[in-house]
């Protein structure tokens, strides 16, 4: 057996896959929580749906690779390190809680009008778990060797094939005042106020996506796993002041907006449509993401760039997805030209000099030799 041995210094860390995992899941707690109090137990049911549906998913997906059906294939799936749960929880976040197909509508309704339960809903939660773990994340090779965040994609997938047939409406907050299912505030653009701005860092707004609703959840989220050194606190900064930039270029003032409307518009670019969501727990992703800062940092700003653009010239008001996706297909070649450099490291522009400086001195030293032969 060969074996290669890195040059030092040897980092070691008691970090593991399971305990990184782990600490994502304690930091989405506040957005779950947040979002069942906003939006009801549909919350819930969505959450148990792509639970059950990731975890079977990976688990046969794994025993049919491995062809070891017995105990030991179930003990060595990669089940165990939980990144089907964490894909599982940001996928039901990035899904209105309530769900319907026209096509379909298997909706049951209570006395009240609203909806009591919806197998629409269960069915795409189910098909979206099953793109994201199967078709993402496993036929790619597993954790670590996937192309693009398999929730991200999940969401996307769904959104293209039934966003049309209304699956993506809106869905409004249970405590929202004069509730309906309208546009948010990316796809009206009214005038921002500083209620609004209020109602949007609170969650007390129509939204899409469930887990986007509070921002201060997210945020707590994001102190977490900045203090436990999950994520580095830079990334998210930077994808969401690239937001504000580029909404600001793009949109902001091309409105005519001036004084307090126009720092209200760019602090709703980036607390409505999950760009906070997105950047904390998504953009942060090690998989899909850049090596080094630098190639992180290009990635965040390409992210809040392609958002922008989208928010401001494309047919989708949100726009975050689609960015963070294209973005995931560029890591590989940000890599390639922006990679970190190994300890002892000698630049090639100093291996030329040294190069030159050798053959300027070769005839010098030749030349020498010969007198100094012909003086002999």
């Amino acid at each position: 057996m060969r074996q290669t041995v890195s040059a030092s210094p040897h980092i070691t860390s008691n970090n593991s896959t399971r305990k990184i995992m782990t600490d994502v899941l304690i930091a989405l707690v506040p957005c779950i929580v947040c979002a069942t109090v906003f939006y009801g137990y549909h919350v819930i049911i969505n959450l148990v749906t792509c639970l059950i549906f990731c975890f079977v998913t990976e688990l046969l997906y794994s025993l049919i690779k491995s062809k070891n059906r017995n105990k030991d294939g179930v003990k060595s799936s990669s089940v165990k390190d939980l990144s089907f749960a964490v894909t599982a929880v940001i996928l039901a976040l990035n899904l209105p809680s309530v769900m319907t197909v026209s096509a379909w509508n298997i909706t049951a309704y209570n006395a009240k009008g609203g909806v009591a339960f919806s197998f629409d809903t269960v069915v795409l939660c189910a098909l979206g778990s099953i793109v994201s773990i199967a078709l993402v994340k496993m036929l790619f090779g597993g954790i670590g060797k996937n192309f693009a965040n398999p929730a991200c994609t999940g969401r996307i997938f769904l959104f293209i094939a039934f966003g049309g047939a209304g699956a993506f409406a809106t869905v409004s907050s249970l405590f929202e005042s004069g509730a309906t299912t309208g546009a948010t505030w990316l796809g009206t653009r009214d005038l921002v106020t500083g209620n609004d701005l209020l109602n949007m860092f609170l969650g007390n707004t129509g939204t899409a996506a469930v887990g986007e609703t509070c921002v201060i959840a997210v945020l707590v989220g994001y102190v977490y796993l900045s203090a436990r050194k999950v994520i580095d606190a830079r990334y998210p900064l930077i994808t969401v002041g690239s937001v504000m930039f580029f909404a600001m270029l793009f949109d902001v003032v091309p409105s005519g907006h001036k004084g307090t409307a126009f720092f209200y518009d760019m602090l709703a670019h980036a607390l409505s449509g999950g760009v906070m969501f997105g950047a904390v727990f998504m953009a942060t992703d090690y998989s899909t993401s850049p090596n080094t800062f630098v190639g992180n940092a290009i990635f965040s700003i390409g992210v809040g760039l392609i958002t922008a653009l989208i928010r401001a010239f494309g047919s989708f008001p949100e726009g975050f997805s689609f960015a963070l996706l294209i973005m995931n297909l560029t890591v590989p070649l940000i890599d390639k030209y922006i990679a970190p450099k190994p300890f002892g490291y000698v630049k090639p522009i100093k291996e030329k000099k040294e190069k030159k400086e050798k053959k300027r001195k070769q005839p010098i030293a030749e030349t020498a030799a010969v007198k100094e032969a012909g003086n002999e």
